[in-house]
């Protein structure tokens, strides 16, 4: 059975958003900003951009995978300004 369109390209933009995202929090640590917390969520990133292009390559389209990571991105977004602080604090001390 062919997938919904509708999952396919929320699969494709979840993606390539955590592969943009992880290459942002990259040239965050090449200007100089905190090394470990940015690098920590570009490497988490990075890893949910692995498995979105693997399930676009595969076609093993699933609302599993893109509603965790809708909740996983969604809530990263929004505690991030708290997150980056919080990581940088446990890692400098």
């Amino acid at each position: 059975m062919k997938p919904a369109p509708f999952l396919i390209t929320v699969t494709k933009i979840i993606a390539y958003y955590c592969l943009f995202y992880a290459a942002v929090k990259i040239y965050a640590i090449v200007k100089g900003m905190w090394f470990w917390p940015n690098l920590l969520i570009a490497v988490f990133l990075g890893i949910v951009a692995w498995f979105g292009f693997r399930v676009i390559k595969k076609e093993t389209y699933n609302w599993y995978f893109a509603g965790i990571c809708i909740v996983l991105l969604s809530a990263l977004r929004y505690y991030e300004p708290r997150l980056i602080p919080y990581l940088q604090g446990l890692f400098a001390s």
